[in-house]
């Protein structure tokens, strides 16, 4: 039996919550990848015998703006406890003119408030979307201050945006609807995170 679980739980929007349109007239579903994450996570403990084990807890949502992620941060964060909470968002705030300043500083504050509570903060960057080259420039650019911000505040930074770029946009391959993640998308997403937090729960 493991000795200790060591907790995430993944705060945001719709790519958080795993939602993807189904290419051609497929309806929309969502891809089950924090539970991916966390059987690969899960697999690699048991091969190590590690006396740990991992649990994700997935608190996508929908629709949701930076500030109703602080909003809902005491009722979908506090209760699960986590040793780190990983965040991403900021989208929907970019698509519905957000100033920029807004949006940087509410996820500054959720990292403060995953500290607050005796987690530590994870960040990913705002992902990419396809077909608007200013517009990543827009995003590109919020999360140059995110990756300064967490640099300067010991909060590690992953670069999902990059991961996912192709010729300045979202690539192809990545997405079935230039917005959401498709399979490939969140199986990039799944090589990028998994080996970085196997690091983190082996401490």
């Amino acid at each position: 039996m493991p000795g200790s679980w060591v907790v995430f739980v993944f705060l945001g929007d719709s790519i958080t919550a795993g939602y993807q349109q189904g290419p051609g007239n497929l309806p929309p579903r969502y891809y089950p990848y924090t539970n991916m994450l966390e059987s690969t996570i899960r697999m690699k403990l048991k091969e190590r015998e590690a006396e740990k084990d991992v649990a994700i807890e997935n608190m996508g949502m929908d629709g949701d703006s930076t500030s109703g992620m602080i909003n809902r941060f005491a009722m979908s964060v506090t209760p699960e406890k986590p040793e780190y909470v990983v965040i991403m968002g900021g989208l929907n705030d970019l698509f519905t003119r957000v100033p920029d300043d807004d949006v940087y500083r509410n996820l500054v504050q959720l990292t403060q408030l995953s500290r607050e509570i005796g987690a530590e903060p994870i960040m990913l960057s705002t992902t990419p979307v396809a077909g608007a080259v200013d517009f990543n420039e827009r995003i590109e650019a919020l999360n140059d201050r995110l990756a300064g911000y967490c640099e300067e505040n010991g909060v590690r930074f992953i670069d999902l945006f990059s991961e996912l770029l192709g010729d300045g946009v979202l690539a192809k391959e990545f997405s079935n609807d230039g917005v959401h993640l498709s399979d490939g998308g969140y199986k990039k997403m799944i090589s990028v995170l998994a080996p970085l937090l196997l690091e983190l729960v082996e401490g």
